[in-house]
């Protein structure tokens, strides 16, 4: 009678457990670090011993454990499976007991409660999994319909200046062209002109980026491209105390592009790296093969980007410069071109340590892209 009314207690116990973690998991909604802080407070109650039992929950390498399980020497453990993959552990565990306590630590309905316990909490990942999964897909998609709202936007903008401009560009090279201005008039407009002409590479950009620009394919050497665009770039930054060298493979092989893109790529890398760099220091352009690839990698020892940062830079529209310094296209017109031409950008970076952009590009473009 006395074992049977012991027998009972410990299966309301157990029930009781079971109870309290189905309670937990309903209250916490997804949850899964307070699922599994609760249910630490809640399973050593269910042992046979509760004052002497210590519990742990492992899940995808992450431990949380009871505060002396480590003084644990006796456990029992059950694999915590999410269809065929294990992702983690339920261990039950008792502290040293006294020599008069029985030989039998564990019961077997035990063993098999930490069994359910497990499954309950592989159900519990199996849907925070698919919520997470759920979360980046919405995240995704309204990043998608972000950018083709915005291209939109762009394209419509772009076409709107387009034509105003030109006419303020050609009026103004018109009136220099006939003469008769004195010194002032003169510089006012060759500002004029400069304007104009920053205004239509930014018109580019935007174009570009809303892919309103068709694509030319031909046989484009990065090299000459490198050397072409440093002949203007030096002397434009002459006075900026900045060092631009560069490291050029000599067997690089000719690559299926865009020519006036890929110029467009590295003016804008380039620029991207000069910016970082308010102090000066050096600034390292390279080519390379890398098997079906050619690499293009623009290096600076400048300012570096946080995490966050590295996150947003290929938005479009952002920008960490001052306002009235950059437009915040930049670096979207690149990573726009280096998709279309079925490439990837790798960036590594680290606050006060400079930046390294590298531009991975297929030889071959696919045949209907040629």
């Amino acid at each position: 009678m006395q074992e049977a009314t012991l027998q009972l207690k410990e299966r309301v116990k157990e029930l009781k457990c079971l109870y309290e973690l189905s309670r937990i998991a309903w209250e916490a909604d997804n949850d899964l670090q307070a699922i599994v802080t609760k249910a630490l407070q809640i399973l050593p109650s269910a042992m046979q011993y509760p004052s002497k039992a210590e519990a742990s929950v492992m899940i995808d390498g992450t431990v949380t454990s009871t505060p002396r399980f480590k003084s644990c020497t006796n456990f029992i453990s059950a694999p915590l499976m999410v269809g065929k993959k294990k992702r983690g552990e339920v261990t039950v565990g008792y502290r040293k007991l006294k020599s008069a306590d029985p030989i039998i630590l564990f019961f077997k309905e035990e063993k098999q409660l930490i069994k359910t316990v497990a499954h309950e909490f592989a159900l519990i990942v199996k849907h925070a999994t698919a919520e997470e999964e759920k979360q980046k897909l919405q995240l995704q998609l309204q990043h998608v319909e972000r950018l083709a709202f915005v291209g939109e936007l762009t394209a419509g903008i772009a076409h709107e200046l387009n034509e105003p401009l030109g006419r303020i560009l050609g009026f103004a090279q018109l009136i220099k062209k006939t003469g008769g201005l004195n010194d002032q008039q003169n510089e006012d407009i060759e500002r004029i002109i400069k304007a104009s002409l920053y205004t239509r590479e930014i018109i580019k950009k935007l174009m570009i980026f809303s892919r309103q620009m068709p694509r030319q394919i031909t046989a484009v050497n990065l090299n000459e491209i490198v050397q072409n665009i440093l002949y203007f770039i030096d002397a434009r930054f002459t006075g900026r105390e900045i060092d631009i060298r560069h490291h050029l493979d000599s067997h690089l092989p000719v690559i299926q592009a865009d020519e006036v893109q890929m110029s467009q790529v590295l003016v804008n890398l380039i620029t991207n790296g000069i910016h970082a760099m308010p102090e000066g220091g050096e600034l390292v352009i390279g080519t390379k093969r890398k098997g079906k690839m050619v690499s293009l990698t623009v290096r600076d020892n400048g300012e570096g980007m946080t995490s966050e940062v590295k996150k947003k830079i290929f938005e479009p529209f952002f920008t960490t410069k001052p306002v009235g310094q950059g437009t915040g296209l930049g670096l979207s017109v690149v990573q726009g071109i280096v998709i279309a031409h079925h490439g990837k950008i790798q960036i590594t970076s680290q606050p006060g340590k400079g930046t390294t952009m590298e531009v991975l590009l297929p030889l071959k473009q696919p045949a209907k892209e040629k």
